[in-house]
Formats: structure tokens, sequence, C-alpha cells
């Protein structure tokens, strides 16, 4: 059993001793296969490190060859660039260049406007001043004309002084005539000492003849001239009012409105052989106007009618009852004929009414005896 275990215990070394070697063995083919595989797989990379060598070379020299292309194609279009730039510039140049010179144009232009338009403002003002020169020389020449002018004016009365002092003042401030004040005062020293005693001298004559109705006497033309003188009679017209104020005109013809009524109404009043005022008024009547009596009137009224004249004489008082008689008269004749017209009608309105009621009662009676007619049948 002892030997035999022996010899079981060889035979399971041996088993291990080979099995240990086919696992030797196949470690070794492993490794060997490892060792295959991993120096196939770096020559695989060396292979692929080549190619990515290869290309990154290629690569390289392209980026080499872009990198010309594009470093040529930059100086190439900074060349462009400058180029255009300097042209640009070159442009840019000529325009201010022209510029420059349109602006050197129009500021000749513009200085030479200016000088024109000085001188034009320097001719205006020169000739202004010639034609103000000249204006005043022919106003300065005129003067004395202008002012004998004036005085002609004033003496026709066509102005007054005030007016012709005005007038001349005007003229000199207008003309710059300064130190002629004074002359203006010569109109009024002419006007109080010749023409105004003048002009009152014809209006006193006027005045007489216009209101009075006669001419003046020398002692009441010179009596009216020493008051104007005098200050008294402001002018002709304070003249006037005095004449109207006075005995004569008071006396002769003074007029109160009731006078002035008689007078339209009447006629103006009649005047003596001194021309003095009666107080009567004459007025002219037309008979024709009257209504008159028609056929038998004036014998059925028993009234008989004044034969008024053709014209009254009178004072006012007397003429009013003149014609209220007239109108009286009028009223009676209107009166009368229409009373005796309502009368005839009344009477023939009357006889109408009596012969009907005559009819109705003769119609009456007749009825009666149709009635008592057919009465008398029985049927």
């Amino acid at each position: 059993m002892g030997g035999g275990g022996s010899s079981g215990g060889k035979s399971n070394d041996k088993a291990t001793a080979k099995a240990q070697e086919r696992i030797a063995a196949n470690q070794l083919a492993l490794d060997r296969d490892i060792f295959a595989e991993q120096t196939a797989r770096q020559a695989r990379i060396d292979a692929y490190q080549q190619v990515q060598d290869d290309r990154r070379y290629t690569l390289d020299l392209k980026a080499e060859a872009r990198a010309d292309k594009a470093l040529a194609f930059q100086n190439t279009l900074a060349a462009q660039q400058l180029e255009y730039q300097r042209e640009r510039d070159d442009k840019l140049y000529g325009i201010q260049q022209q510029q420059l010179a349109l602006t050197q144009q129009d500021l000749k232009f513009y200085q030479d406007k200016a000088t024109r338009e000085e001188e034009r403002i320097l001719a205006k003002e020169k000739a202004a001043e010639e034609k103000e020169a000249a204006r005043l020389a022919a106003g300065t020449a005129g003067y004395d004309a202008y002012k004998a002018g004036l005085e002609q004016q004033l003496r026709s009365g066509v102005i007054g002084f005030e007016g012709a002092q005005q007038y001349l003042t005007d003229y000199t401030t207008k003309y710059g005539m300064f130190g002629k004040e004074a002359d203006a005062t010569d109109f009024a020293k002419l006007y109080s000492e010749q023409i105004a005693p003048a002009r009152f001298e014809t209006g006193v004559g006027a005045a007489y003849e216009e209101i009075l109705g006669r001419k003046a006497t020398d002692q009441e033309a010179a009596d009216a001239l020493k008051r104007f003188n005098d200050g008294y009679y402001k002018s002709i017209s304070d003249f006037k009012d005095s004449l109207y104020k006075g005995q004569e005109y008071q006396k002769k013809f003074n007029k109160s409105y009731l006078d002035s009524y008689y007078d339209t109404t009447f006629g103006d009043e009649l005047k003596d052989e001194e021309g003095v005022g009666t107080g009567k008024r004459k007025f002219t009547f037309d008979k024709n106007l009257l209504p008159s009596y028609g056929a038998d009137l004036s014998e059925r009224t028993g009234v008989n009618l004044p034969d008024f004249a053709d014209e009254f004489t009178g004072t006012p008082a007397e003429l009013e009852e003149q014609l209220q008689n007239v109108r009286e008269s009028r009223q009676f004749l209107y009166s009368a004929g229409l009373t005796n017209l309502q009368g005839e009608i009344d009477q023939q309105t009357q006889k109408i009414k009596n012969e009907g009621l005559k009819d109705i009662q003769k119609i009456a009676a007749q009825g009666d005896i149709y009635k008592s007619v057919i009465g008398s049948f029985s049927f």
C-alpha cells in the first residue's frame, strides 16, 4: 500500500510537471502572442504615427504654402490698399484744391460785390446829398415868391394870417431856412394894420345893406372902424350882432315866432310909407272853393249866406275871425245839404213802408174771404 502510494505520487508529480510545462508552454506561447500582438500593434501605431507625421508634414507644407499665399495676398492687398489710399489722397487733395480755388473765387466775388454795394451806397448817398442840396437851394431861391404868394392869398381872403404864418413856418422848416422864423410875424402885422381894417370896413357897408337894407353913413362907418381898431369888435360877426340888437333893426325887422307864423299863414306884414310894420296882413280868398245852395235849399232852410270878398285885410285876429266865418258857412252848407238829403230819404222810406203796409192789409182781407168761402163747404 505504501509502495503503491509512492508510485502513485510520482505519477502525480509527472502530471503536475507536464501540466506545468504545458502551462509554461502556453504561457510562453501566450507571451509570444502577446508580444507579437504588441509588436504588431506597436507597428501599427508606428505606422499610424508615421502616417500622421507624414500628414502633419504634408499639412505643414500646405500650411506654409497657404501662409506664403496669405502673406503674398496680404502683401498684394496692402500694396493695393496703399495704392488706393495714395490715389484717394491724391483725389482728395485735388478736391481740396478745387474747393480752395472755389472758396477763393467766392471770396473774391463777395469782396467785389461788397465793394460794388459800398460804391453804390456811396453813390446813392452822394446823389441824395446833391439832390437835398439842390432841393434846399431851390427852396431858398423860391422863398420870396412863396412869401409873396401867401401875402396875396392873405389879402384876397383865401387864408387867414394864422394859416399864412403856419404855411411860412412849414416852408422854412422844410427847406432848413433857419433864421427866417421872424418873417412869419410880418403877416400878423400886415393883417392887423392893413388887411383886417380894410376888410372890416367893407364888411361894415355890406352889413348895413344886408341887415338894415340901407347904406352906412360916413359917421357910422368911421365909428364902427374905430371900435374895431380899439378891439371892441373882434370880427365882422360881432358887428352884425350889434346891428341885430340895435333899435333900428328891432323896430323894422325883429319878429317873434308868432309873427313868423302869421307871415307863413297870412303873408308878410304890411308896412307903412316909412317901412314900419302896421301889424296887418292881406289874405286872398277864392270864393269858388265854397259850396253853394242847390234847388230851393235856401228857401227851405231860411238862411242866407254872406257874400265873402276876394281878399281880407286886417290884423291876424281879424283875419282868423273871417276865416272862421268861412269855415262855419262851409260846415253849415254841408250839414244843411246832408240834413235835407236825409229828410228826403226818410220821407221816401216812410212812403214805401206805408204803401207796403196797405198791400199787406189788402192781401190779409182777401185771405179772410177765401177762408170764409172754403169754410162754407162741408166735405
